[in-house]
């Protein structure tokens, strides 16, 4: 759920930031991945030298859609075909994982709200 926000945020502030009506840039960058559009936002976010979002920041969003991928897609497969996973040491794993980097993106969540409304509210698209 957190990477799903974080990814409608990003957009947002892309589509505030980039020139031009903000409603057709959102629908522009519907489609694209968050890998895309973290790299785009960065690309105009880094034309001057006031930043909405650190360096560090554009990095972990990076590696935050690495983790999405995983959750989505690879996470379940180290333990599913057990038929007693939930006693398994992968399935113990895997919650502690998933338990360390819902608590970091939660935080990430909360940030992004404030840049994405900062932003909106400076470009007066909201």
């Amino acid at each position: 759920m957190y990477c799903q926000v974080i990814e409608h945020d990003v957009k947002r502030i892309y589509a505030a930031m980039h020139n031009g009506d903000y409603y057709d840039n959102l629908a522009r960058v519907e489609k694209w991945t968050l890998g895309k559009v973290v790299q785009e936002l960065k690309a105009l976010d880094f034309e001057t030298a006031d930043h909405y979002i650190s360096e560090s920041d554009y990095n972990f969003l990076k590696q935050m859609a690495e983790k999405r991928n995983h959750w989505c897609h690879e996470a379940y497969q180290n333990f599913i075909y057990n038929k007693k996973y939930l006693q398994s040491h992968e399935y113990v794993d895997e919650c502690r994982k998933l338990q360390r980097d819902n608590e970091k993106l939660s935080s990430v969540c909360r940030a992004l709200e404030e840049v994405r409304i900062k932003a909106q509210k400076k470009f007066r698209n909201m």
